[in-house]
């Protein structure tokens, strides 16, 4: 059976570096027509948009959005379907921070940085999926959804970037079972450690191509690429998605410990 893109109109909150941005140019290379790249930094995306790869029915846009802004989600969805003149039908959330490591000393974090993680990583990302899967339904759209969680999501819940990705995680697995009823397809997808801004000190270890020290916490002894995440996501959101609906995969290389990253 040959794997096909269900959406076709896809919005990449975070596409603009790191593991967003390779989720990009892999849907772009399956046949997306449209793809929206929306973050806070218009400009990082704007770099990010003229090293994608793109074919002569194809278009991608640069739109500024604010995941923690939940009143302003349904404006957004509104205006990438004025700006793009069809309707969205895809929506893959890879935006995330993390202040405090994933080790105890977040035991200490400041309420401040706890709203910021958990409005960038949990209260954005959820809203965000309602109001797009809300969306959907009210338009007869079938689509798709994919959230990018983490590994920590299984890890002791120490810091606050730990509970809002296990939290996110176990979000699409409860909702996921029932919005596949309504024609939404949630899925999610969680990657071990990958060197990206978010995690520059990972930068000494190998990923099987950059050149360094083996990571000592997986079976493969190496970090996962961006750019194998982004071919679990273009799984997830293809004809066989609906047979994963509410699933989060694991993409870690069979990560064995606990690890503190």
């Amino acid at each position: 059976m040959n794997l096909t893109l269900r959406p076709k109109n896809i919005i990449i909150v975070g596409g603009g570096s790191g593991i967003g941005l390779a989720i990009a140019q892999k849907l772009i290379s399956v046949g997306a027509e449209k793809i929206i790249i929306a973050s806070r930094n218009t400009l990082k995306n704007e770099k990010a948009i003229k090293g994608l790869a793109l074919s002569e029915n194809q278009t991608i846009y640069n739109m500024k959005f604010d995941i923690t802004n939940v009143s302003g989600h349904r404006k957004f969805i509104e205006d990438v379907n004025k700006t793009i003149g069809s309707k969205a039908d895809g929506l893959v959330i890879s935006s995330g921070v993390n202040f405090d490591g994933s080790n105890w000393k977040g035991f200490n974090i400041s309420e401040r940085d706890w709203d910021i993680v958990m409005g960038t990583n949990l209260k954005g990302p959820f809203f965000l999926l309602r109001d797009f899967a809300n969306y959907l339904y009210e338009n007869n759209v079938k689509g798709n959804i994919c959230v990018v969680s983490s590994i920590s999501a299984h890890r002791d819940l120490l810091s606050v970037y730990q509970v809002s990705k296990h939290s996110l995680s176990r979000i699409v697995n409860a909702y996921g079972k029932y919005l596949c009823e309504r024609g939404v397809v949630l899925n999610g997808v969680e990657p071990g450690p990958i060197y990206t801004d978010m995690m520059k000190w990972l930068s000494k270890y190998t990923d099987g191509v950059r050149p360094g020290e083996q990571w000592p916490d997986s079976s493969i002894k190496r970090l996962v690429r961006a750019e194998e995440v982004a071919e679990v996501v273009f799984f997830l959101m293809s004809n066989l998605g609906e047979t994963m609906s509410g699933d989060c995969i694991v993409v870690a290389g069979g990560t064995k410990s606990i690890y503190p990253i």
